[in-house]
């Protein structure tokens, strides 16, 4: 199964969980609400009759009250209407039953406190539940005595549950369609909203068959970060694989010339151990030198960070040393806070090429310059390494070919005129660029420039 089928899925699953609990729980809570709200009505339609039968009573002699026996409520004269009544007198004895409830013992929830009315779930002698209300009064009669009496009404529940199913039927049919529109709305939408996925799925494919270079741009803000990633590794990857092939060209072409050399003293069969050992050890400077290059990781993602000014500290110092024999005066004004994109060796080996030049054709003066450029909207801020010297400069036609593989400056024999097209691919694989003029100080102009993607403290 493809990767943004399984997510799709989850998603969609997830969602629809999520939708049948909300729907469930929301069903049961309007259920209940509309339970209640029902069973308030109905409360509130036998109280009402309840008053009725109070206002329908007349005294009679004995301090007892008479009901008509036609009341403006017709169903407590129709037996089997599901509406019952009944009068009490204070000794617990029924003085006045409907007709509705001949045959059946209605049961009554007798209220505490005149004028008090109470509700109360109840069961008819053949197990029916009712609803019934009673009011408790305190009667003064025409002679000046009081007597206490119940007025209580009953209703089946019949019509109340038939109610209640009803709107458990709609609302469940209401929300069952809602439900099923709404996975149709959830599906459409995840498919529109998995489509930049599924597109770089393809994309990966075509980039691993060969059929294309690098995902497009384009995507989601929330997607692009990670195809400039993928883009960036694929990147790398090609640059490292570009250099593997290169210092292996290299290595065999750097070799030719030692190994000849070897291979003619012994075709010879002259013995000069000197001879034999200085181009031996060339050959494993070479060696060590291409593996070494080889093994540049080119731009860090998340990676080594290190500080440039100590670096070209240590750079100086050393060929400071290697040139003794030559009077070199280097100014510098470096920043203490910004930070390389990449390994210390890469560092090294963009510095050693370029102060190695400016010592080696300089006649006096270096000047070596590290800044921090900041960025725009549209720019990000960049790390400026600036290498000057006072020596010859170079032609127009030098600045051209110079960052090639295997191309020397004119008078420059030593070497393998390789070390400016090193410093060009490093610098091009953390994402910068190497630029050649002339410098004021009469000599070349080396200026590095890479993104800059971090400082350090400057007290560290």
């Amino acid at each position: 199964m493809r990767g943004s089928g399984v997510l799709g899925t989850r998603v969609l699953t997830a969602t629809t969980l999520l939708m049948i609990a909300f729907f469930a729980l929301a069903f049961l809570a309007l259920d209940l609400a509309f339970r209640r709200a029902a069973e308030s009505a109905l409360e509130q339609v036998l109280e009402s009759q309840v008053l009725g039968l109070l206002a329908a009573a007349d005294p009679a002699d004995g301090n007892i009250l008479t009901v008509p026996e036609a009341l403006p409520e017709t169903r407590f004269s129709r037996p089997g209407s599901g509406l019952y009544g009944q009068v009490i007198d204070d000794q617990g004895e029924t003085i006045w039953l409907s007709r509705s409830a001949l045959g059946i013992r209605l049961p009554t929830a007798l209220p505490e406190e005149p004028g008090e009315i109470r509700f109360a779930l109840l069961e008819l002698n053949d197990g029916t539940p009712v609803l019934g209300a009673a009011l408790k009064i305190e009667w003064e009669f025409d002679n000046g005595e009081s007597a206490g009496f119940v007025f209580a009404a009953a209703s089946g529940l019949d019509g109340l549950h038939a109610q209640i199913a009803r709107f458990r039927n709609w609302l469940g049919g209401g929300f069952g369609l809602l439900l099923l529109l709404l996975l149709g709305v959830q599906l459409v939408m995840l498919r529109y909203l998995m489509r930049p996925l599924r597109q770089a799925e393809t994309e990966i494919g075509n980039v691993r068959a060969g059929t294309l270079d690098k995902l497009s741009d384009g995507y989601p803000a929330e997607i692009q970060a990670l195809s400039g990633s993928i883009n960036l590794l694929i990147d790398s990857e090609r640059s490292r694989t570009r250099r593997y092939r290169e210092s292996l060209t290299n290595l065999a072409h750097s070799l030719r010339t030692p190994l000849a050399v070897i291979r003619s003293y012994l075709d010879s069969g002259r013995a000069e151990p000197e001879v034999l050992d200085q181009h031996l050890q060339q050959i494993h400077d070479i060696v060590d030198y291409q593996l070494g290059r080889a093994a540049a990781v080119g731009p860090a993602m998340g990676g080594e960070r290190c500080a440039v000014a100590p670096a070209i500290r240590e750079v100086l110092q050393a060929l400071t040393k290697a040139h003794h024999r030559k009077t070199v005066n280097v100014t510098t004004a470096l920043d203490e806070q910004v930070l390389f994109p990449g390994g210390r060796g890469d560092l090294l080996e963009v510095l050693g090429n370029v102060l190695d030049n400016a010592f080696k054709f300089c006649r006096s003066q270096v000047r070596v310059r590290v800044y921090a450029e900041d960025g725009d909207d549209n720019e990000v801020a960049r790390l400026n390494i600036v290498v000057e010297d006072d020596g010859p400069g170079l032609t127009e036609d030098d600045r051209a070919a110079l960052l090639g593989r295997g191309v020397r400056g004119p008078g420059r024999q030593s070497g393998h005129g390789i070390g400016l097209a090193v410093v060009a691919d490093i610098v091009e694989s953390a994402g910068g660029a190497v630029s050649l003029d002339d410098s004021d100080l009469g000599g070349a102009r080396i200026a590095v420039s890479v993104p800059l993607t971090g400082r350090v403290d400057a007290t560290a």
